[in-house]
């Protein structure tokens, strides 16, 4: 008994500590020391002081969380206030170091889970941090109007507002095609719910793209698209329980050659990755289905894992993803159709080492992969409803079951962190509210804001799909005032030569391959020529075009081709 009540009295000194200092330590100490009659004194005291000071009685239902001490709390990158008994104390932060040890944020909808995000990219663009949002509802364009973010790009996924090319089939810079092939198969099949059989299929088709586009032998000028993954399939002579499989991996391949996903993946090249991840980047994905989202993510953050693997740096943080709707690519349903950790999941902690941070944003803890929870270091989790989602956050913050009960209780902009490090024990926060005009950023104001970009960094755009319709092609129709010699002479060479290769061309022309590459580029972003494959014996032949406002131009001998 006497232990019990020294317990109790021992909590209720800790919860006045934030309040009363070192004082409250003092009284600990005396009580100890104090015979029964002191201590029903000392014990009438701390009733009085927590009936004045902690607001009421301690029976009352009050959320007491003992917070750290100021500078514990301290960190590069702002979060919240810490908080106690209602009552802001000081501001908390994240480290440097801790961001790629992963960040979870939980909550459901409406407690402050965007706005949270918002604040922590604005802490990014603060300190320079490249980062990559993916948006699921639209609500992230609004930060364009904010003088900190006069540089974030914002592409519409599936949309041809500011559109987003990325062909997964692609391996990443330096990365081995046959385990790039066996991963990216392992996503389909995952977003899709495929089986073994459909594997063995796919596997089969991609392969002989990959060999027939020279993708193993590192000689491709073009890579395959899923179109070609698809005209493989409907060739495909099945027998037996194969027509079952072609079926299914049909289905999939169609998914990923209709509609808005066509426009994404269906492209003959990847379009500055690389540079991607040096920028401050929103990508709406609210065109896309809920299968092609999942393919479309777990394949992006597959390709920064490979090609962050074949980079020398490690551990430095560099990049951070933030991720909604995060148990679409972590549940612990999904995964299990294959046993084990799927590949995602295997990507995603081996970010940390990779300068790699991953944020996960979601509104039920309850359905992320168990896997995927234990490799965090920072779990925010605000007010949550349903009892199955209570549990799984206060399991992963090591909450009692008094402490438990304030997940459901907490209000908007409050939160309960746990950290695996530095400060051992969870704490409230409040965090701020955001400020930010919702609605001010519509369509036509991401269109002018990106053109920019689409013209300066993104000329071979117009490579892309047949279909595709970009912004950067309304400059085709402008004259182009100012071409260098080398590029006149590449014009005239494709007017006097127009079925040479490209080898034989740069050869004429006495330049390197990058540098023909370079004016060719330059070239098709003014529209003067168009590129096309023509089919052969031995695979395919990429040819120059030139469009008729050039042809005609190079034709009339009266005018000089500075004309154009």
């Amino acid at each position: 008994m006497t232990d019990t009540k020294n317990e109790h009295i021992r909590e209720i000194c800790q919860k006045l500590r934030p309040i009363l200092g070192a004082r409250a330590d003092t009284i600990w100490f005396a009580y100890l020391r104090e015979d029964e009659s002191g201590k029903k004194e000392i014990e009438s005291l701390l009733e009085i002081y927590s009936s004045q000071l902690l607001q009421g009685n301690l029976q009352e239902d009050k959320k007491l969380l003992i917070p750290p001490s100021k500078e514990k709390a301290a960190g590069e990158y702002y979060i919240g206030d810490a908080i106690y008994d209602g009552k802001l104390l000081f501001p908390f932060g994240l480290k440097e170091e801790e961001w790629i040890r992963h960040i979870n944020i939980f909550g459901q909808s409406g407690a402050g889970k965007t706005n949270l995000s918002f604040l922590i990219m604005r802490e990014l663009a603060r300190k320079k941090k490249p980062f990559l949002f993916l948006d699921w509802k639209r609500n992230g364009k609004d930060l364009m109007t904010r003088p900190e973010f006069e540089d974030l790009l914002v592409f519409t996924v599936g949309r041809n507002i500011s559109p987003f090319r990325f062909n997964p089939l692609i391996p990443p810079p330096d990365a081995d095609p046959k385990a790039w092939l066996k991963k990216l198969i392992e996503v389909i099949a995952h977003a899709y719910c495929l089986g073994n059989g459909v594997i063995y299929l796919l596997q089969q088709a991609i392969d002989d793209a990959y060999k027939k586009y020279g993708i193993y032998t590192g000689n491709a000028t073009k890579y395959p698209t899923f179109r070609d993954i698809h005209e493989w399939l409907k060739n495909y002579p099945a027998q037996g329980r194969e027509t079952n499989w072609l079926t299914s991996a049909m289905r999939a391949t169609a998914s990923l050659c209709f509609g808005s996903m066509d426009s994404v993946v269906n492209s003959g090249q990847n379009y500055g990755m690389e540079e991607i991840l040096k920028q401050k980047v929103i990508l709406e994905l609210d065109a896309l289905t809920q299968s092609d989202k999942i393919f479309f993510i777990e394949s992006l953050i597959l390709w920064i894992h490979d090609y962050r693997l074949t980079r020398p740096e490690r551990e430095n943080f560099s990049h951070c993803i933030i991720c909604e709707e995060a148990h679409h690519i972590l549940s612990g349903e999904r995964h299990s159709l294959f046993g084990g950790e799927s590949v995602i999941i295997v990507a995603i902690k081996e970010l940390r080492e990779l300068n790699q941070s991953f944020v996960v944003v979601d509104q039920m803890p309850s359905q992320i992969s168990p896997v995927a929870m234990a490799n965090s270091y920072c779990t925010i989790a605000m007010n949550l409803k349903n009892k199955q989602d209570v549990s799984s956050a206060a399991s992963a913050m090591l909450l009692d079951n008094e402490q438990k009960e304030y997940l459901g209780k907490l209000e908007v902009g409050e939160a309960i962190v746990k950290l695996q490090g530095r400060i051992l024990s969870p704490f409230m926060i409040h965090i701020p509210e955001f400020p930010i005009q919702k609605g001010s950023v519509d369509d036509t104001f991401i269109k002018r804001r990106m053109k920019t970009y689409f013209s300066n960094f993104q000329p071979q755009l117009v490579e892309g799909s047949e279909n595709e319709s970009i912004e950067v092609q309304d400059k085709a129709s402008e004259p182009a005032n100012t071409l260098s010699e080398r590029e006149k002479q590449f014009l005239l060479d494709v007017f006097n030569y127009p079925r040479s290769g490209t080898v034989e061309r740069y050869n004429r022309m006495h330049i390197s391959c990058r540098q023909g590459d370079k004016i060719k580029r330059c070239l098709l972003a003014k529209g003067l020529f168009l590129q096309e494959d023509l089919p052969t014996q031995n695979g395919r032949l990429r040819i120059i075009r030139l469009t008729d406002q050039t042809r005609k131009l190079l034709e009339n001998q009266e005018k000089s081709i500075s004309e154009l």
